[in-house]
């Protein structure tokens, strides 16, 4: 049974199961064209909201990005903490690893990334976050490229190993013990 739908050719994050309402985060995504062909990129966020019996969903905040985007998380670092509703994180078309505030972009969007990191040689394909040290977060890339991002020092990731001399695509890294596959 369908309850709710939004029209986006998009990566998706859900919010953390602590923060309320319930949101979903959505960010164009890279290498997809939508019925427009529009080649715009924006990150947006939509409400849940169960007691309304149509299947949109209402967009509360929406901030326009240089990139778009392979994958998406929503990370629950600092929820809670003066009203903060943790973190997104974006991995772009364009090797960067993009922390934004979710409060910002509900808000105006304006002042919303709050760290971003080039640091990567391709596309930015896989993202997780370490759920018993929600400051430690995993990137994974082309070239065998794989960092460890701590949200506190965002700065200088740590890499977890020499690079690959086979190439592979870090097409996922998996909760708990950052293991990649491809």
């Amino acid at each position: 049974m369908k309850l709710k739908e939004i029209q986006r050719t998009a990566q998706q994050a859900w919010s953390p199961a602590a923060h309320h309402p319930v949101c979903l985060a959505t960010g164009t995504s890279a290498q997809q064209l939508d019925a427009s062909f529009s080649t715009s990129a924006a990150l947006e966020i939509f409400e849940m909201d169960f007691a309304d019996p149509s299947q949109d969903m209402k967009l509360r905040g929406s901030l326009a990005t240089p990139n778009r985007f392979h994958s998406l998380i929503w990370v629950n670092f600092g929820l809670g903490e003066d009203g903060s509703a943790g973190r997104l994180v974006g991995g772009g078309e364009n090797g960067a690893v993009t922390v934004y505030s979710p409060e910002e972009i509900l808000a105006s969007g304006k002042e919303a990334i709050v760290g971003q990191s080039e640091k990567h040689s391709g596309p930015v394909r896989a993202l997780d976050f370490n759920p018993f040290q929600s400051n430690l977060l995993a990137s994974g890339a082309n070239d065998s490229e794989i960092y460890i991002w701590d949200l506190n020092n965002f700065n200088n990731p740590m890499t977890p190993g020499t690079k690959s001399q086979v190439k592979y695509f870090a097409l996922c890294i998996f909760k708990n013990a950052f293991v990649i596959c491809d």
